[in-house]
């Protein structure tokens, strides 16, 4: 009897939670929490000698504890060592049980030299999830850094080491190859040259170099470049193989994204640095590894501890991929929870990689603690990645109704969560998963151009409450593959191409034809919270969409606080080609240069685009790519409180042919658009917002556009609920409750 009111209890309070939440959470959503009280999670009682009385012990059917032993039965006082000995013994368990598994992570640290594969031997069953979680309360740490142990301060003056570094650098002997270093306080930095700006006429694996920036560099085995090529969008890692004095260049064994001219629009800012030169070795935390002489250089920071990488994946969950095949067989039901991930390698390029629009990361790469290769309803919940040389968390090729909720994720190399399906092709088997309520911040660090957020060639997405700030590039990417590069075979997109199934793609020449190929459709991007992006690349953005398909949704999310001074960056950006994007309810506030830039028939109504910082710029929507017949921008608050206002920019179509650039694309126009009912607002000069509304009225367009103060609550403290008597909700405007805007608590 109290069993029965236990589970009416509960399922009332499921139902309670429901009809509260009702526009979060689905009726399938719903059913799963039911059957989590109906079916609670089995596990196994402990046979073993008893823990004392007083301690309440959190059941397992296998408990892993750092000084644990795989001999042992995996009990709580019994604990096996190591994962790979509990994913056998779960493997057993599976024979007799067909429920849920549950796997508990004691804390303290556990290191990995080999990737941890779970296969489809390791999946849940129909009935039953596998869970492999941290016990309540402690902090099961995941590495792959192995310590340096031997390093001593260097008894003797170290041939070409600055004057201020010697007597302070350590130096010990290795055999590992790595190109990541760490302490407590997180990445150590390379030594580096001072930034320089490369001479134009160079190629992609020959970089010319001003020959006052060319050093005697030794140690050439080991010497990378960091080159920004031509294009302010990326950063590349090159392994030099060759220094020609005479000619300064510097060669490369791989390729740049790019010819390593100066960069377009920016040819004032340094372009190129060398690292790991022992001449460059002049600041405390900086380190140097000359693989040649097997030595490690280091000048501590601090006196903690020093590991150095030994793998880019600590953990992956890998189904039966048919790679060139229409049929995948994912693993399914297998969850991690509330585990810590450090000390990954930072990834290379290679000369068979593909690359995904513009590089900014590769298909089907191993570059993130965590990889999602082959799966279905698995989840990575409530963990936290730091301190590593690439990414935390990819979704490769075949990843449908996974779950990537509660982590934090922060100071990597690479980029935060990645969503990656096969390339253009026929084969759409990544999509309907649920990436929510993660904190994502300080990515990049390595590879400046990694996104905080990546879905590329998936759909179906739910993408909400997500945290992202301080990104040296884009927060969160939406792409796919742009229509001329069905045309090209080289490493940018080229390679993603699944050729054997699009057959001939000379005949791909407009969005109808490329629309099948494209599987970055019908995602919806909402309630995210994005500042700080772009802090030190250009022409980006805080929310990007290009290539990726129809009928995306980019809605009630807040974007602010871009305030690196950079004019080629907008908070929220169509690109090149996009079509039927429907871009409503967004907060836009203090973000410098641009707000929205809108191309073709995008739908943008009912947003709020506030204090546009200037210089540069200073537009609040920018119309770029027509025709615009088709687009909507409708009931959308314009509002400044600075006394230089564009708030409607348009080119002026003088190029030959009245077009918008070499392209050929047709210039956009704001009558061309289905306008009206937008209010605009000048604080510092209401004028300005008059002239705005005459100009659309001149224009035969606008109808219903005022000028007036919307009447916000405390814009200047970002908040931007409207008071009763708003003249904005005379118009229609629908008011943004921002309290259901980013991390849910």
């Amino acid at each position: 009897m109290k069993w029965t009111f236990s589970i009416f209890a509960s399922l009332l309070i499921v139902a309670a939670v429901y009809f509260l939440t009702q526009d979060q959470m689905t009726y399938e959503q719903l059913a799963t929490k039911i059957s989590e009280v109906v079916n609670p999670p089995e596990v196994k009682k402990e046979t073993e000698a008893p823990a004392k009385a007083q301690e309440v012990i959190a059941e397992a059917d296998f408990y892993i504890a750092p000084d644990g032993d795989d001999k042992n039965t995996g009990t709580f006082t019994a604990p096996f060592a190591s994962l790979q000995r509990a994913k056998d013994a779960v493997r057993e368990l599976k024979k007799t049980n067909s429920g849920n598994i549950r796997v508990l992570l004691r804390g303290g640290r556990y290191e990995f030299s080999e990737t941890l594969v779970f296969s489809l031997d390791d999946s849940g069953s129909a009935d039953g999830t596998i869970t492999y979680a941290a016990y309540p309360g402690e902090t099961p740490i995941l590495s792959a850094g192995n310590e340096i142990t031997n390093l001593q301060l260097a008894q003797t003056e170290i041939e070409g080491l600055p004057t201020q570094a010697q007597g302070n650098v350590l130096v010990a002997d290795v055999t590992a190859d790595f190109r990541t270093l760490y302490d407590a306080e997180g990445i150590l930095p390379r030594a580096s040259s001072k930034g320089f700006i490369t001479r134009e006429g160079g190629g992609r694996n020959k970089i010319l170099i001003p020959k006052d920036a060319l050093k005697n560099w030794s140690n050439v085995e080991g010497l990378e470049v960091m080159v920004r090529p031509h294009h302010a969008w990326i950063r590349n890692v090159l392994p030099v193989t060759k220094l020609d004095y005479k000619k300064a260049t510097i060669e490369t064994s791989i390729d740049a994204s790019y010819v390593t001219n100066p960069l377009h629009f920016l040819k004032d800012t340094p372009n190129c640095w060398v690292e790991n030169s022992i001449e460059e070795l002049d600041e405390p935390g900086e380190w140097v590894l000359n693989p040649t002489e097997g030595k490690l250089y280091l000048w501590p920071r601090n006196d903690t501890n020093v590991y150095h990488p030994q793998l880019n994946e600590i953990i992956r969950v890998e189904g039966d991929i048919d790679f060139k095949g229409p049929e995948d067989t994912p693993v399914t039901n297998l969850t991690f929870d509330g585990l810590t991930f450090m000390h990954g390698e930072r990834y290379t390029l290679t000369k068979d990689d593909a690359g995904l629009q513009h590089d900014w990361d590769m298909l089907d790469k191993d570059n993130a603690l965590v990889r999602f290769r082959g799966t279905e309803q698995c989840a990575i919940k409530n963990s936290h990645f730091l301190h590593s040389g690439s990414g935390a968390i990819r979704v490769d090729l075949h990843g449908m109704l996974n779950e990537i909720s509660g982590n934090h994720i922060e100071h990597l190399g690479g980029g935060g969560i990645l969503l990656c399906g096969y390339g253009p092709g026929t084969k759409d088997v990544n999509r309907k998963n649920f990436v929510s309520n993660n904190h994502i911040h300080h990515v990049g660090e390595i590879y400046w151009h990694s996104p905080g957020l990546f879905i590329w060639q998936s759909g179906e997405n739910q993408i909400s409450n997500n945290f992202i700030h301080h990104t040296n590039y884009t927060g969160l990417i939406l792409s796919g593959c742009m229509i001329d590069f069905f045309q090209k075979r080289g490493r940018e997109l080229g390679r993603t191409l699944r050729l054997h199934e699009i057959g001939n793609t000379k005949q791909i020449k407009t969005d109808e034809d490329a629309i099948p190929f494209w599987h970055s459709h019908d995602n919806i991007i909402e309630y995210n919270e994005i500042s700080h992006s772009m802090q030190k690349l250009g022409d980006g953005n805080a929310i990007y969409i290009r290539g990726a398909g129809p009928n995306n949704i980019i809605r009630r999310n807040y974007v602010h606080h871009l305030v690196t001074p950079m004019i080629m960056q907008c908070a929220i950006r169509t690109d090149g080609g996009q079509r039927g994007t429907i871009i409503n309810e967004n907060i836009i506030y203090k973000c410098t240069s641009q707000g929205m830039m809108l191309k073709l028939d995008t739908t943008f109504e009912n947003n709020i685009i506030a204090d546009v910082i200037y210089p540069p710029r200073g537009y609040y929507l920018s119309l770029r790519e027509g025709p615009l017949t088709g687009a909507s921008i409708k009931h959308n608050i314009f509002y400044s409180t600075s006394s230089v206002d564009d708030f409607i920019n348009e080119l002026d179509g003088k190029r030959a042919g009245g077009t918008e650039d070499r392209r050929g694309r047709a210039v956009a126009r704001v009558q061309d658009a289905d306008t009206g009912a937008n209010l605009f607002y000048s604080a510092a000069t209401p004028e300005l917002a008059q002239a705005a509304v005459a100009e659309l009225e001149s224009l035969g367009t606008g109808k219903g556009s005022i000028a007036a103060d919307p009447m916000f609550v405390d814009p200047a403290n970002g908040n931007f609920q409207l008071q009763p008597d708003s003249p904005a909700l005379k118009m229609g405007f629908k008011p943004i409750d921002q309290s259901k805007i980013g991390l849910l608590k």
